[in-house]
Order: structure tokens, then sequence, then C-alpha cells
């Protein structure tokens, strides 16, 4: 079996019981996932705001005050060398997923994993093949009308004017992913919540914890008496309401569970045979 150091091997041998045995299991990812990509994490020794400082608290109600202005900084800043929306977008473009998303895929398709909570924006979930996923903070590589809601893909839409405007109703366009300030689309939110309330198990992965409403789900799950899994690099602030936690790169440590998961549905499945 693949699988992280020796010591971590019982959590994985725990973590695989646990999803194996449950009937809605659902994870919520983090920033930790996709900086195995090579993306990098927002906060951190090495994150971005780390470097260049955290966005405003504002930035939505900024955005809604002069959205030209914004698109303006925007489009420049993403072909201009030497700030944070340009390392992340190059890093974002050039990533693949790693096989910690791929694993998630894998449990998806065994119908262990209900559905994937994401934080993240870069699209590697929907690249690696997850179908049940609830992407709490937007998508990168979408467009969103702040009127309607109405998403569409930003590859082939042309923006020859800003702001851009929606087609359907005459509202500002804006990217999908969520600001600070802005609020989480309604749809979306609530079924995080059903999800949330509805399961039995929760795998968090690459999560710090620090993030709400994301970092309230494995409280409440917990309280409602799902099994909460933590799968990461070292010790976060979601890590005392663990059940198990398993330190290590989710890369090698999903993997592992996947693998033991299997063999485990497998010999039920001769059982029930």
């Amino acid at each position: 079996m693949t699988s992280g150091a020796p010591d971590a091997w019982d959590g994985i041998a725990a973590a695989a019981g646990a999803l194996a045995a449950s009937s809605h299991a659902i994870a919520l990812t983090g920033a930790g996932l996709s900086v195995e990509s090579g993306i990098p994490s927002f906060r951190g020794p090495d994150g971005l705001w780390t470097r260049y400082g955290q966005p405003s608290n504002l930035s939505y109600r900024e955005f809604v005050a002069d959205p030209q202005g914004w698109w303006e900084q925007r489009l420049h800043d993403e072909v201009t060398a030497g700030n944070p929306t340009y390392d992340l977008k190059d890093a974002a473009d050039n990533a693949d997923p790693n096989p910690g998303h791929l694993a998630l895929v894998q449990l998806e398709q065994a119908g262990v994993l209900k559905a994937t909570i994401t934080q993240n924006v870069d699209d590697l979930h929907g690249r690696a093949g997850s179908r049940a996923l609830l992407e709490i903070h937007g998508n990168r590589n979408f467009m969103r009308c702040v009127g309607c809601g109405q998403r569409w893909p930003r590859s082939g839409y042309v923006i020859t004017d800003v702001p851009p405007v929606c087609d359907a109703c005459g509202g500002v366009v804006k990217l999908d992913t969520v600001m600070f300030g802005e609020p989480i689309p309604s749809a979306t939110l609530e079924a995080c919540f059903a999800e949330v309330q509805r399961c039995d198990a929760m795998l968090l992965v690459g999560t710090s914890g620090t993030v709400n409403p994301a970092a309230q789900f494995p409280l409440l799950a917990r309280d409602l008496g799902a099994k909460i899994i933590e799968v990461n690099p070292g010790p976060t602030q979601l890590t005392d309401a663990a059940d198990i936690a398993i330190n290590g790169p989710a890369g090698v440590v999903l993997p592992g569970i996947v693998e033991l998961v299997q063999q485990r549905l497998g010999r039920k499945g001769e059982d029930e045979g």
C-alpha cells in the first residue's frame, strides 16, 4: 500500500474504515491541496498575502463602487508580473490536478464520497473529474452577473468594454470568484449546509480552518454525529475537532486511503455475494 510515513498508517487504516462504513461521506478541501499542484497558498511563510499583503476586507464594496476601475486594474495585473494576481493566474494556468484530487474522484466514483465542498477557485477538482462539486468561493474560469447570477465560462468571452455587462439583464459582470465582503451565492451556500447536515463522515483536506463559513462546517457536522477525518501536513485549527488526524501530503495519504477503501468495499461485496 502506498502511504505516508509509517506512523500515519494507523490513521490511514482508520480513515479508510470510517469512509467505507459511511453512508454519506463528503469532503472539504482548501488551499493546501492546491499547493501540491504548485499553486501558492495565501497565508504561510511563502504565501501570496505574506509577500504582497492581504487584500482589503472591503474589496467587494470597492468593486461595486467602481467596477470600471476594478476591471481596468484587474486586466492590467493579469499580464504584468510582480503582483499577486499575476502570480496566482500564472501558477493556476500551468497547474494540473495532483494525486490528491484524483483520489477524491476515485472515492466519488466508488460511491463513497457524495460531495466535495472546495474553498479553492482554481478549477483543479473539476479538471480532475469531480462531478458532485460545490465551489463555495467560485471558479476562476467563470464569469458571473452581479444582477441575475448567471454564470458562463470566461474562455472565449471577449471583454471589449469595462465593466462588462450581462446580455440577459444588463447587470455588471464580475469574475465568479467570491471577494472579501461579497455574499456567497445563496444556492451554493444552501447546498453546502445541506450536505454538511446530511453527512456521517467528513474528510478535511488541506484546509486551515480559518475562513468562515467553511471553517464551521466540520464543527456542525461533528455536533450532528459525523466522523471528522483530517489530512494535512501539520496541525490546524480544526485538528482538535477531528476524530482522525493524519499528518502528511494529500497526494500521498489520500491514494493510500483509497486503496484500503477499495479493498474493504471489495471484501464487503464478496461477503454479500
